[in-house]
Formats: C-alpha cells, sequence, structure tokens
C-alpha cells in the first residue's frame, strides 16, 4: 500500500509540474531564510551563555542620579567597592574585579597592543574560559603572571608548549606565563591576554580612598539558590555609605544593581563594556523582529502550497471519490496527502541546506559574524531540522489533506463540488501575502530615509578628510614628553593643514557624567556634561564653528590652564546666553578655576539617534589625549596617509601606525540601522518573489480552467487587452485590499521604531503610495504574462481541446 501511495505521490507531482516547481522554490526560499536567520539569532543569543555558572553571575551595574535624571553605566563608581562588598555581603560566593589594561608588548623588535585586561584571581575558577596549561586557581594569583588565548600564544611562540615562558611588557616588565587558554567564544568579555589584578596593584594603583574613579568593572558569583535581591540591596547601600558626602556635595546619589550574565549582552545599555569602549552589542529587539519576519517568510511559503493546494482539489475530486468508492479509509487519504506535503518539504528542505550552505558568507559579511557551515551538519542541527521540516509539512498539508479526504465519493463522482469556501480562503491568502510584503517594502523604504537623513545630515563639525590616529599604541612616556615637537613635525608634513590631540573625537565618548560647577548656581544645583579634554587646535581641526567669544590661543598663556569651551546645548542647561557666558567662572573634574573664553554651535558629538548633550572642553596634558588628528588638505588622500605614515614608522620603530578616518568612523554608529535596511531589503524582495510565485501558479491554473472561456470570448471578437483585463482584474483587486490594510500597520510601526531617535525623518504619505504602485506594478507583471500567454492562444486549438 505504501508503495502504491507513493508511486500516486511522484505521479502526481510530476503531472502539475508548475505547481509543484512552484511549491518547492517558494518553501525553499523561505526555509533557506528561516534557517539563516536561525543561526544567526542562534549564535547571537549564544553570547555569555556557554558559563556553567552564568546563571548565578552577575555584573555589578552603576545607577547615578542627577536632577532627577538616571544614567546607568557598566562600570563601578570606586576602586573600593569590590573590598566593601566582600566585607559587608555575605550572600556572594566570589567577586571578581576587570581593569583595561595597555602594555606594549614586544616581540621580535615590534610592539604589539593586543585585548589586555587586569583579572581578579577567580575570574578562571568564576568564568568557563578553559585553560589548556595552567591551574585555574593560581594562574592569576601572582604578580607579573600573565594567560595568553591559544591564538595569542601561537603568535608568540609557534606551536610548541609557553607555559613558564616570559613575555616583555613595556620594555621592562617580564611577565611569566602561567596558563593558555583555548580561545574564547564570543563574549561582552573580549580579551587576548589576561594579567593578575595582583600585578595592577604591584605597578602602583591603589585603591584607598579612590571612590570616584569610574574604570573598574565588578562581577559577583552567588551560591546556589541564593535571592540575588538581597544581595543585590546589600551592594546597592555601599556606595552612599562610604562616600555619601563626597557624592551628595557634588549633587549625584549613586546605587549599584546587579544584571544577569546571560542578559548584558542583548540586554544591557551599560557602556562600555570591558570589552572594548565602542565595541557594538547586541540588541534583542533586533532579533525578535527577525525572528517574526523569518517565521513569516516561511509563512508565506506555506501558504503558496494551502492556495495551489486547493486550487486543484478539483482535479483531484474524481481520484478521492473512485478511492472511496473502492473502500479507501479516511485516515489512508489523510495519510497520503499529507505525506505528499511532508515530502514536497523534505525536499525543499534539501535544497534550502544547498542555499544556506551557499549563501551562509554572505550572512557572515553583512553581520560581521563568523558562523561557520559545519553547524549544518551536527547531529543537533540535524534533527532540529527534521523535526521543523515535518512541523512545516504537517501544518502546511494540514488544510488541504483534510479538505481533499473529506469528499464524498457521488459529489465528486458527479463533478458536484463545493469550492467557494476554498476560493475564499485563496483570495484571503494572497491579501495576506501581499500585506506581508507591503509592510516589508514600506518598513525599507522608512529605514532607508532615515539612514540616509542621518548620513547627510549637518552635524556641526566637518568630518570630511580628518585622519585620527590611535594613541594608546605608543610608548606612553615618549609621546607625552615630546607631545609638542611631535605635533610640529607632523603639522610641517605635506597636505596636512592642522593637528590636534583630544581624548575623544565624535563618534567616541568623552568624560561622560561629569560634574560641573557653573558660576552663578548654589552648589548642590551641579550639572552633569560630557568634558572633552582637547588642545589649542581642536575647533580648527574639526572645523567647529563659534557662536560667541573666540578660540583657544597660545597668545593668552592662561588659556591652558583656565580656559573653556562651552556648546550651545551646555550654555542653555545653565541658563546663560551665549553672549552671556563669555567670561563665567566653571569648575569640573581637572578644572579647578576655569574661565569660559567662547561657545561653540551645537554638533553632534554623537549619532543622531541622541540629542545633543551640554559639552564642556578645556586644554590638557598631552597624558589624556586618546587621539592625534589630523585635517588633510586638498590633495590626494592615499599619498598624504602613506607619507604620515612613514614618518610615524620612523619616529616609532616597531609600533603599529593605527587610524581611522573620522567620516568613515562617525558612521559606524548606523551600523545597526545598515544592516536593518539591508535585511529589510532582502526580506521584502524575499516576500514579493513568494507571493509573486504563488500568484503566477494560481494565475496559471486559471487560465487553464478558463480555456474554453478565453476561446470563446476571442471567437467573438474580444481583444488581447480584454482577455489580460479579465484575468488580471481579480488578481489586482486583492493586492488593492493588501495596500489598504498594510498601510495603516506599517505607519504605525515605523513611526514607532523612529522614536528611539532624537533626530528623524517623518513617515510621508507618498512612501506608502510608492510602495503601493510598485506592488501593483509587480503583481501586473506576474499576472500578465501568463495572461497574455493564454490570450494569444489559438481559440480553434483551445475549444478543440475541449
Amino acid at each position: 500500500m505504501l508503495r502504491n501511495y507513493w508511486k500516486i505521490t511522484v505521479r502526481t507531482l510530476l503531472k502539475n509540474k508548475v505547481y509543484t516547481l512552484t511549491t518547492v522554490l517558494g518553501l525553499t526560499i523561505g526555509l533557506a531564510a528561516c534557517g539563516l536567520i536561525a543561526l544567526y539569532i542562534f549564535d547571537e543569543w549564544g553570547v555569555d551563555r556557554f558559563h556553567e555558572k552564568g546563571h548565578r553571575i552577575y555584573r555589578v551595574v552603576t545607577n547615578t542620579v542627577t536632577k532627577g535624571e538616571t544614567e546607568r553605566a557598566a562600570n563601578t563608581v570606586g576602586r573600593p567597592l569590590a573590598q566593601a562588598i566582600r566585607q559587608e555581603v555575605p550572600e556572594i560566593e566570589s567577586i571578581v574585579q576587570v581593569h583595561w589594561a595597555n602594555f606594549p608588548i614586544k616581540n621580535k623588535n615590534r610592539y604589539f597592543y593586543d585585548r589586555e585586561l587586569y583579572v581578579g584571581a577567580d575570574f578562571l575558577t568564576t568564568f568557563t574560559f578553559p585553560l589548556l596549561e595552567g591551574d585555574p586557581k593560581t594562574a592569576l594569583r601572582d604578580p607579573y603572571s600573565l594567560v595568553l588565548t591559544e591564538n595569542m600564544a601561537r603568535k608568540y611562540f609557534g606551536d610548541g608548549p609557553v607555559l613558564g615562558k616570559t613575555l616583555m611588557l613595556s620594555d621592562t616588565l617580564p611577565f611569566k606565563i602561567t596558563g593558555v587558554l583555548a580561545d574564547p567564544p564570543p563574549s561582552h568579555l573580549s580579551f587576548q591576554v589576561l594579567l593578575s589584578m595582583a600585578t595592577y596593584y604591584a605597578v602602583g594603583n591603589s585603591t584607598e580612598g579612590e571612590w570616584f574613579t569610574w574604570d573598574e568593572f565588578c562581577y559577583v558569583l552567588l551560591p546556589e539558590n541564593a535571592n540575588p535581591a538581597v544581595a543585590e540591596k546589600k551592594i546597592s547601600a555601599l556606595p552612599m555609605k562610604y562616600n555619601g558626602e563626597e557624592y551628595r556635595n557634588n549633587g549625584i546619589y549613586v546605587t549599584h544593581s546587579l544584571e544577569a550574565m546571560p542578559s548584558i549582552y542583548l540586554h544591557s545599555t551599560g557602556i562600555p563594556d570591558p570589552g572594548g569602549a565602542n565595541r557594538t552589542t547586541g540588541s534583542a529587539q533586533q532579533l525578535q523582529l527577525l525572528g517574526v519576519i523569518g517565521l513569516f517568510l516561511l509563512l508565506l511559503a506555506g501558504i503558496n502550497f494551502v492556495n495551489l493546494t486547493t486550487a486543484h482539489q478539483g482535479e483531484r475530486a474524481k481520484e478521492v471519490g473512485v478511492r472511496k468508492a473502492i473502500g479507501a479509509a479516511y485516515t489512508a487519504l489523510l495519510g497520503q496527502f499529507l505525506g505528499e506535503s511532508l515530502l514536497l518539504a523534505f525536499l525543499a528542505g534539501l535544497l534550502a541546506v544547498l542555499v544556506m550552505h551557499l549563501t551562509l558568507p554572505f550572512l557572515n559579511e553583512l553581520t560581521g559574524k563568523t558562523i561557520s557551515p559545519v553547524i549544518l551538519s551536527q547531529p543537533v542541527t540535524v534533527l532540529i531540522g527534521v523535526g521543523f521540516l515535518a512541523l512545516t509539512g504537517l501544518l502546511a498539508g494540514w488544510y488541504p489533506a483534510l479538505l481533499l479526504a473529506r469528499f464524498r465519493p457521488v459529489d465528486t463522482l458527479k463533478g458536484q463540488i463545493v469550492t467557494a469556501k476554498g476560493a475564499w480562503m485563496r483570495r484571503g491568502l494572497v491579501v495576506f501575502q501581499f500585506s506581508i510584503s507591503l509592510i516589508l517594502i514600506i518598513s525599507t523604504i522608512v529605514v532607508v530615509r532615515q539612514l540616509r537623513f542621518m548620513q547627510s545630515q549637518n552635524l556641526g563639525f566637518n568630518k570630511e578628510r580628518v585622519l585620527s590616529i590611535e594613541l594608546r599604541k605608543l610608548p606612553r612616556m615618549d609621546f607625552i614628553n615630546n607631545y609638542e615637537s611631535l605635533k610640529q613635525q607632523v603639522a610641517s608634513l605635506p597636505n596636512v593643514k592642522s593637528v590636534t590631540g583630544v581624548s575623544a573625537l565624535p563618534g567616541r565618548d568623552g568624560w561622560n557624567g561629569q560634574i560641573v560647577y557653573p558660576e552663578g548656581r548654589p552648589h548642590d544645583q551641579t550639572l552633569s556634561m560630557e568634558v572633552i579634554p582637547v588642545d589649542h587646535d581642536y575647533v580648527k581641526t574639526l572645523g567647529l564653528t563659534l557662536r560667541a567669544g573666540r578660540d583657544y590661543s597660545k597668545r593668552f598663556a592662561m588659556d591652558a590652564k583656565q580656559g573653556v569651551l562651552l556648546n550651545e546645548a551646555a550654555c542653555r542647561a545653565i541658563g546663560w546666553k551665549p553672549e552671556e557666558a563669555i567670561g563665567k567662572r566653571v569648575q569640573s573634574s581637572g578644572l579647578e578655576d576655569g574661565r569660559v573664553v567662547g561657545v561653540i554651535a551645537d554638533f553632534h558629538q554623537h549619532g543622531l539617534q541622541q540629542k545633543i548633550k551640554p559639552i564642556l572642553t578645556f586644554i590638557t596634558p598631552a597624558y589624556t589625549y586618546r587621539y592625534l588628528s589630523l585635517r588633510l588638505g586638498t590633495g590626494d588622500l592615499r599619498t598624504s596617509v602613506a607619507e604620515v605614515e612613514r614618518f610615524w614608522q620612523k619616529r616609532f620603530p616597531g609600533y603599529d601606525f593605527d587610524y581611522y578616518f573620522l567620516d568613515e568612523d562617525f558612521n559606524r554608529q548606523y551600523k545597526t540601522e545598515q544592516q536593518l535596511s539591508t535585511l529589510f531589503g532582502l526580506f521584502a524582495g524575499l516576500a514579493i518573489l513568494i507571493a509573486c510565485l504563488g500568484l503566477f501558479a494560481l494565475t496559471t491554473y486559471t487560465a487553464e480552467r478558463r480555456t474554453k472561456e478565453i476561446g470563446v470570448r476571442k471567437v467573438l471578437g474580444a481583444s488581447v487587452a480584454n482577455i489580460v483585463r479579465l484575468l488580471s482584474k481579480d488578481f489586482l483587486q486583492l493586492v488593492i485590499i493588501a495596500i489598504l490594510l498594510a498601510s495603516p500597520i506599517a505607519w504605525y510601526a515605523m513611526n514607532d521604531w523612529l522614536a528611539d531617535f532624537a533626530y528623524r525623518i517623518s513617515v510621508d504619505w507618498w512612501v506608502f503610495a510608492l510602495a503601493g504602485f510598485g506592488a501593483v506594478g509587480i503583481a501586473f507583471l506576474t499576472v500578465s504574462f501568463q495572461s497574455i500567454r493564454a490570450a494569444l492562444m489559438n481559440p480553434v486549438k483551445s475549444l478543440r481541446s475541449e
């Protein structure tokens, strides 16, 4: 019996080639797209979830309240916090401190700045970063001990054993290698080299009285079945208990909260992370959106199957009637039709795996991932895939199978088949398909417009032709002691117009949340501003505009000690007009007696997702600078960069010339929007393709059913245009209904998405008109292709065939 069912299934599928090809192709596209999205979601979701104790690990997050506004940060407020937690919170099992480190590693007369972290002795026993060599309990216990990842060990020592060997840091500090880690999976704790926290103290750092440092990260491990709320309540109270007077004097209230390890990457708003100040975190909202889109694409492909199967029900009605008349059971018929559905699903699944193999490199390039094709052949993936295909086949085939198996033999053998219900359902599903497609098309247009708006907006500074050199990868004391002469030498290079040292260029964070004391305001009415240490040529190099006062000048010796530039937002926050601000006193951390010498026109230090913040700049020593920025002239950029690089390598032999262009880096803040626009465009195209495949197959079927009618109409004088209009009208009406349904949904969704941007476009009416005309045009081309073919058919041949 099964053999007969198999023969019938294969013959049926081969007989209806358009139906089979359309269904398999649609399912293949839907399954491949859904599978790729699933791989991406699984990879993102898996970040930080590989730790064996991860469900008990929490990061201590700082909450700073200033004038009723709360700012969250991943770093803790003071270095003594960890010791205070150890003493006063017995509910924790261990605590791990983490600091950034920035030592040059010398190897064969070259200096490397790999991602380094100072970490506490319990780091390797708290987190699951397996050691290939060494003891996790002692590897990070002693001063000047160091643990490398496997990749770094191979980089410095080749393939041989490295335990006990020495690496020279900063030319003078020998570090003993006490462990080698397996290359870590993706994590917000991004590192290549681990240094012991004991080293941090051995090189002169202290925790005594340092409650205003903001440069440490803390992680706590709670015992099994511990209540995080109890530990959080005690930890939260420690800053005000130990340093409340200083915080209150600065107009702030500081607490801490606990952030679960598995949720840090996708849900955390605390930045910067130990993985790097500018590392991009994940987005749970984006994953949810992609998941919904993936399921919708698969649903669209399933709709094609339901539509085409119910449309062809008349062709199979007599088969069902005959088989029921000779004793075929209802369950047997149901099983056969579901079997056909499963066969199509598994055939499409095999093709989808091939498509995923071919397109996975594109996904990796688009998202910056390194998902290996090997994952597709792993037993767990195969098992999940088989189960998913079976579920897809059963869900897609259940309704058509139920409909076909219920036909009554007497009615079907007489040709009396009621199809009205199926027809209405087909129309509804076509409307649904095009509604989803239109929502994606409208969303793509809006996202692309918002992205272009942000990229083309006047930022208040000139980001073009600004070359920025990373200074952290240099011998620090050499740079600090010789900054002025180095700056002059760089400024004298061909095509270099001006040079400035700066702590934070646009697109990067300055000293966020700094307390500022403006003249004329009570001491308890402080303001929080972003402070950016700069040198004299900051305004000139970035092409900023002055609204009032003057720029820094070396003609005024006090500028180097007291000179302050505010932006207009800072003046508004204080309550000063730009002209009134000139000469006023301002105090802040590192600025005892500042005097406002000028007011800068508002500029976007950060992307247009954020409002322009109050900013204060003042001149500081070279050790605060993280970047050296060069304004280049109109000469050839490649030649200019080569000139600077030659000078740099001659001046700092063995050190890398690490640079970027300001315009490219600033646009990096829109990476999420760029990815979203690409993905929306891709998925909108796939959705339209799947919908049009179904529409094409339905049109083909309709034209075949109405062959005699078309022949009669042509004999009576109907033109090709009349025939095309006749066959196209019903389908185009469905597309118009889809436009009316999709437009308000897309309008609401896009306005909700745009609400996250401080500077945004409006969703104009023409966006819906453009998407609607596009959808109608595509649908018309799809329908008219088969309609014209049917209209051009010889009526004598079509009438003879009846």
